[in-house]
């Protein structure tokens, strides 16, 4: 396809089952590679997702490369991989620059009053009708009875019947994608997210952009993941060899300004308690997959403040030759054919859950995944998108929206997958009411939040703690609950306006109306627009 759009020049490529594509040039790089230099060119295709699809093309304009969070890249030219990156995150953020300034212009801060609105107190974990809440200088401050506030000359006043101020919404584990990403992730209210996972160089690059207001981004709390040199090492990770090296990692990331450390699954299990001491006592937050041979409980003992994923909690329930296999596809196969399986009340489990609950060890489930990969038949709009059938792209429908989930394998069932998805949100419940903090995170593109928060209501969870799990609960995680994470006279005024009643139906947070980040007020049409949706999900 890339060839043929290349190859089309400015008439473009008509595409089934609608809409057209074109491939616009970008600038040019020399790289070194087995059979010397070798010229390379930019390009972005539009017309197959909300906005233009970089690609790298060779000297004769044909395919080359993809550069990406995982990179697709001719053997022997690896080492271009930064090179390649940081042009394209460039040029991308050149166009992206003038949508930012637009929506975080002076006048955007202009004071603003939402009256008649339905409050959610995520600190209370309460509903409270027919609020006004008046937010001034990038701050809250003032919240009273609906009609009851006195503001200035000129304010900004939006009628907010029939809608519900929510505090701006947290994704707990959204890795920063390009500049395109970022701009969807605030159309769609979110204000704050943790990256577990992101390059030193985009960190570094994305925050100090969006603290200069060329990037329009929600804020950031960015960990590094830390792996083993092997093979199956995580793309984009520090590598080390040794647990000094190791440690010298864990310091390079808090010279950085970072948040946390993110441990993966090919690590030497040995390295993870000194280096998860050197991180606590530099402040950072230790999170991260569980590295194969090791169990859950023991990445705990060794240090971890979270575990992050539900299969990776699971993993405490599984056979040894899953567990010491799970930087592989073990990590999926394994929890799919044994889950279902698993006694909850057994002593493995219930003594794992409440030893959790103890040490107040944090779990990012991430079980829209397993949703997806578990239950999913394919053929029809997976929960986690239906929403958003229509709006985005039809390549995404066909590719994603409505794909099929994890292969079977030996003789195994889609019932049998469901079985062991089922006892999944079971165990979230559980984790849940033994008081295990759990954070909303979705490993995805952010659309799938709002999913993961009503899988949490299936669970057990009100629909306040579900909006908890994205608002305050993340803030104290954090440590910015001080100043953000509810709406709250002296906060940031970070808040959503969203058409409906949450505590009725979760699925209201996805129809966003009104967006206010760092007391910016945004309309959220507007937002879609420029982020390359074409309408409101559903």
């Amino acid at each position: 396809m890339i060839d043929a759009l290349a190859a089309a020049g400015d008439a473009g490529l008509n595409f089934l089952p609608g809409g057209k594509g074109r491939l616009t040039l970008g600038p040019a790089q020399v790289i070194e590679g087995p059979g010397g230099p070798k010229k390379v060119q930019l390009a972005f295709i539009s017309g197959i997702l909300p906005s233009p699809l970089p690609v790298w093309l060779d000297e004769n304009k044909r395919y080359f490369a993809d550069i990406s969070y995982i990179s697709v890249i001719p053997a022997g030219y690896e080492g271009a991989l930064k090179q390649l990156r940081d042009v394209q995150e460039k040029a991308t953020a050149e166009a992206v620059a003038g949508i930012a300034r637009r929506f975080l212009s002076p006048a955007a801060k202009a004071p603003v009053l939402f009256d008649n609105v339905q409050l959610f107190d995520a600190d209370k974990g309460a509903f409270l009708p027919a609020r006004a809440v008046f937010a001034q200088g990038g701050k809250i401050a003032a919240i009273g009875a609906a009609g009851s506030l006195k503001v200035p000359a000129g304010t900004r006043v939006i009628d907010g019947r029939g809608k519900t101020l929510v505090p701006g919404i947290w994704d707990s584990h959204l890795h920063i994608g390009d500049d395109w990403d970022v701009l969807s992730n605030m159309a769609n209210g979110i204000t704050s997210f943790r990256s577990p996972g992101t390059t030193f160089d985009r960190a570094v690059e994305a925050t100090k952009r969006r603290a200069d207001g060329t990037l329009l981004m929600g804020e950031p709390f960015i960990s590094v993941i830390i792996d083993k040199k092997d093979p199956l090492a995580a793309q984009g990770a520090e590598v080390v060899s040794s647990a000094e090296e190791a440690i010298a990692a864990v310091r390079r990331v808090k010279a950085a300004g970072l948040w946390g450390i993110k441990f993966y699954t090919s690590m030497n299990p040995a390295w993870i308690a000194p280096a998860a001491a050197e991180a606590h006592r530099l402040g950072l937050h230790v999170h991260g997959h569980v590295p194969a041979t090791m169990k859950p409980s023991e990445a705990v003992a060794a240090g971890y403040d979270e575990l992050t994923h539900l299969n990776f909690v699971v993993m405490e329930a599984m056979p040894r030759e899953v567990i010491d296999k799970a930087n592989t596809r073990q990590r999926m196969e394994g929890p799919a054919r044994y889950f279902k399986d698993v006694d909850l009340d057994g002593p493995l489990m219930s003594g794992f859950v409440a030893d959790l609950a103890r040490k107040k060890t944090i779990v990012d489930p991430t079980i829209v995944i397993f949703e997806g990969m578990l239950t999913q038949d394919g053929g029809k709009p997976q929960p986690a998108y239906a929403p958003y059938m229509g709006i985005i792209s039809p390549v995404l429908e066909r590719s994603v929206f409505t794909a099929a989930g994890y292969p079977l394998v030996e003789g195994l069932t889609r019932d049998d997958y469901r079985k062991s998805y089922a006892k999944m949100v079971e165990l979230v419940g559980r984790l849940h009411k033994a008081g295990v903090p759990i954070v909303a995170g979705t490993d995805g593109w952010g659309i799938e939040l709002v999913r993961e928060l009503e899988i949490y209501q299936q669970a057990g969870f009100s629909a306040a703690e579900a909006l908890q799990s994205a608002t305050i609960i993340p803030a104290r995680i954090v440590g910015a609950d001080g100043r953000t994470g509810s709406i709250a006279v002296g906060k940031e005024a970070d808040m959503v306006l969203v058409d409906g009643d949450p505590s009725t139906e979760l699925g209201a947070l996805r129809r966003v109306a009104t967006v206010v980040s760092d007391g910016y007020v945004m309309d959220a049409a507007e937002l879609r627009t420029a982020a390359g949706y074409s309408g409101t999900p559903k």
